[in-house]
């Protein structure tokens, strides 16, 4: 009999939102709308589809290794040097490689309840442990809590902001204060998939961090991770990326695989970064829809928590049954991992929007 790790009985893989593919062999129903998983409902810059058009051709080869035009066009992009990038399938796939950098031997994590459900995964598969600190009765994230749980065996603390699911976003001078207090031996992972969604409204730029803009703040040891499959919809191609100093990079490019990131995914991301208007686009009817969403769910005294994100987190009761009825109308929202009762959906086209809402209606709920 195979033998394997003991503590992967208890890791439970990681389910994806269902794809509209599964739903309409289970229920053939052709008009579906997904809700789940944070996709960015407009698709991707005419850019990008053109010159996968051109490209697509030289897909038999293998991809740049150093993914040199990516790195360069960020490097640009971002005001830093390309040996402080380094790039993953997915920035998933980055916090993998931290995780068997700085997790192994039983090192420990920390992050908030109600993080990305990954660090906890990850964390466990390289090996280490990790605490998860409570959040406020407001489901605010006290940053103060978390310098306060730091211990000896504190290796890595991952925050998300803004949050998936709850959408909470911790500000700048909050934020700053933090930093300062981080110690020198911990490694601080700000993940920033969401960034460009919340980028207007008082959240931090994890970069400068590492650009070193702010003098009153000393240098720490900080890794920003920022991905193409949000507000850039290139979810489909997997492209993330990592920036910090140049040391850390170093370190974690010795667990990189070979042609990581594929030949499609570079090239698109190169062409995503010069349509900065699509981006823009994609915000902008971010923040229309977002106001649909509280209007209506305000309307109907069902209790959410306003986002900085792509996705809105609200609560009724009987969520799991919710969910089902909305499956069986062609509309795939998501629970909220380790919240009870409270569902997760994405803002999607105002039309999309609407039929969410009339779905709801005739299902019957009821608030909690």
């Amino acid at each position: 009999m195979l033998e394997f790790p003991e503590y992967l009985k208890d890791i439970k893989p990681y389910q994806p939102g269902k794809p509209v593919e599964e739903l309409q062999r289970e229920l053939n129903i052709k008009n579906i709308i997904k809700l789940a998983s944070n996709e960015n409902p407009f698709g991707c810059s005419l850019f990008v589809k053109k010159a996968v058009e051109r490209n697509a051709i030289h897909i038999n080869r293998y991809p740049d290794g150093g993914a040199y035009y990516l790195k360069e066009a960020l490097s640009k992009f971002l005001s830093v040097q390309p040996e402080q990038i380094i790039l993953g399938n997915g920035s998933n796939e980055i916090i993998d490689m931290i995780g068997r950098v700085f997790l192994s031997g039983g090192k420990e994590a920390l992050f908030f309840e109600g993080s990305f459900v990954v660090y906890r995964l990850i964390t466990r598969l390289s090996g280490g442990k990790f605490r998860e600190i409570p959040l406020e009765c407001d489901f605010s994230r006290n940053l103060n809590r978390l310098l306060d749980e730091i211990s000896d065996k504190t290796s890595v603390i991952f925050i998300d902001n803004p949050c998936n699911p709850t959408g909470f976003a911790n500000k700048k001078e909050e934020f700053h204060d933090f930093v300062r207090k981080l110690p020198d031996n911990v490694l601080l992972v700000i993940d920033e998939a969401y960034f460009e969604y919340a980028a207007d409204h008082g959240v931090p730029d994890g970069i400068n961090y590492v650009r070193r803009i702010n003098p009153e703040i000393p240098e720490k040891n900080i890794i920003v991770l920022r991905t193409f499959s949000k507000a850039y919809g290139l979810a489909g191609l997997r492209i993330g990326y990592g920036v910090a100093k140049k040391e850390i990079i170093q370190i974690l490019e010795k667990v990189r695989q070979p042609f990581n990131t594929n030949y499609l995914a570079q090239l698109s991301a190169v062409e995503a970064l010069k349509d900065q208007d699509f981006v823009k686009f994609s915000v902008e009817q971010n923040e229309k829809g977002k106001e649909l969403f509280y209007e209506e769910f305000e309307r109907r005294k069902i209790f959410y928590l306003p986002t900085y994100g792509n996705f809105i987190m609200f609560r009724v009761e009987d969520s799991r049954r919710v969910y089902e009825e909305l499956l069986k109308r062609g509309v795939i929202v998501r629970p909220a991992f380790g919240f009870e009762d409270f569902l997760r959906v994405s803002i999607g086209r105002e039309e999309e929007n609407i039929s969410f809402f009339k779905a709801l209606d005739s299902i019957g709920y009821s608030c909690k």
